[in-house]
């Protein structure tokens, strides 16, 4: 039996217990002078009172034993408050047409890994920034020129010269980058170039030994860039970021056609430029594709792009100070390049990244009266590089992006080092 089939019942015995003795000795009192007849009726009267309490108890054993108690009224489980991360995914739900998926969110991108991605990609969640730029790069090249001619096919007869070319190119630029919409994005980019040309030379006076070297430096503002980004499709878990960028680039630098190339009077196999370029000298149109995909803890970009100049027509495009002028057409080669990378935050403010970039340059040509076009021999190029970089936050608006590019091929600079301060507003 449970416990509580013999609460009723254990009370009602206890009340009879402490009122039998009392009625007890109530009646043993009469007793005393009643007689036997009256005594054996009153026995027979609290006969009867106790079966009627037993069968009492019996049906209340009854009773409690068919309806068992209760059990107590369970609280509700408190209802859970919706988190702040539970509402955006809701509110981002809601605003995506339908049958599209869901716009993915980055999983907490830190501020380095933000900038770098401004570099590399193309972010919308700024109103307005300002990024002041330095690149170093660094080309060194060396030729052999052979001035004679073979005997017996294995002895050589004439003049030989190594000339060697160390160019180093300084750019400076300030970029401005503008968020139309969460969608649209303008940029203006003005660069200023500083370059510094050393060609060096053998064979002085004839002599293999006797090396003489002439140094050429120039500075000018380069060509100035005007840029549109717009985001075609948002990140989403089974799709990348995915924006579309298009620049016009205008010849707001010298142009290197119809540069005179001097001689040294020491040195006859030296020759060097009067002056050096700072730009293209055409007017250019350059659009791509670039993606951006989120893979906790790392970020994966890449980008394609196709880069085309405009023909044009120059007074000169010769080279020998003591010629008259060559007008002409001058038609540069098409730039195809993609790009890959990864980057990883290593903390709330630093992030590292590194990417491979190859680039392809298609032959030069150029037109002149009565010759017709003709292609630039050595014009085409195809560079690779790989890049290291370094992102640090120093505070919430003002960054340092740090890039270190290696050359693989022999027409890339042997190494760019760049270093970026965008600012937010």
């Amino acid at each position: 039996m449970k416990p509580g089939k013999f609460a009723i019942p254990a009370a009602l015995l206890s009340s009879l217990a402490l009122g039998l003795p009392a009625t007890a000795q109530e009646a043993a009192a009469p007793a005393e002078q009643a007689a036997p007849g009256d005594v054996r009726a009153e026995l027979e009267q609290l006969k009867r009172i106790n079966a009627q309490l037993i069968r009492r108890v019996q049906l209340l054993e009854n009773r409690v034993g068919a309806n068992p108690p209760p059990p107590p009224p369970r609280r509700p489980p408190p209802r859970p408050q919706p988190s702040p991360t539970t509402d955006s995914e809701a509110r981002t739900a809601q605003a995506v047409a339908p049958g599209e998926a869901p716009t993915k969110k980055s999983p907490g991108a830190s501020r380095g890994v933000e900038d770098l991605l401004l570099e590399e990609h193309t972010l919308f969640d700024q109103k307005f920034s300002m990024e002041l730029g330095f690149e170093l790069a660094h080309f060194d090249r060396s030729q052999l020129v052979l001035n004679g001619f073979l005997a017996l096919d294995a002895i050589f007869l004439g003049d030989i010269s190594i000339d060697e070319i160390n160019s180093d190119v300084l750019t400076t630029s300030l970029t401005g980058r503008w968020t139309v919409t969460d969608r649209l994005q303008l940029s203006l980019s003005v660069p200023f170039v500083y370059r510094e040309t050393t060609t060096r030379s053998g064979g002085q006076e004839l002599s293999s030994i006797l090396e003489t070297e002439k140094k050429v430096d120039d500075s000018d503002l380069g060509d100035i860039a005007l840029g549109v980004s717009y985001r075609l499709f948002p990140e989403t878990p089974t799709r990348p970021d995915i924006v579309w960028n298009t620049s016009v680039i205008a010849p707001t630098g010298r142009d290197p056609y119809g540069i005179d190339f001097l001689e040294d009077p020491l040195n006859t196999n030296l020759q060097f430029p009067e002056e050096l370029p700072t730009g293209s000298g055409l007017w250019g149109v350059q659009t791509g594709l670039s993606f951006l995909k989120t893979l906790d803890p790392a970020i994966l970009f890449g980008s394609i792009s196709w880069r085309h100049y405009l023909k044009d027509s120059f007074d000169d495009l010769g080279s020998n100070p003591e010629a008259a002028p060559s007008p002409g057409d001058v038609q540069l080669g098409d730039q195809y390049q993609f790009s890959l990378g990864i980057a990883f935050a290593l903390n709330e403010r630093t992030s590292l990244s590194t990417s491979f970039t190859q680039r392809f340059i298609d032959t030069t040509e150029i037109s002149r009266p009565g010759f017709g076009a003709q292609a630039i021999v050595g014009s085409d190029a195809t560079t690779g590089t790989f890049d290291v970089g370094v992102t640090y936050a120093m505070t919430d608006r003002l960054s340092v992006v740090s890039n270190l590019g290696m050359g693989l091929t022999n027409d890339a600079s042997d190494y760019a080092f760049a270093l970026k301060f965008p600012y937010r507003f």
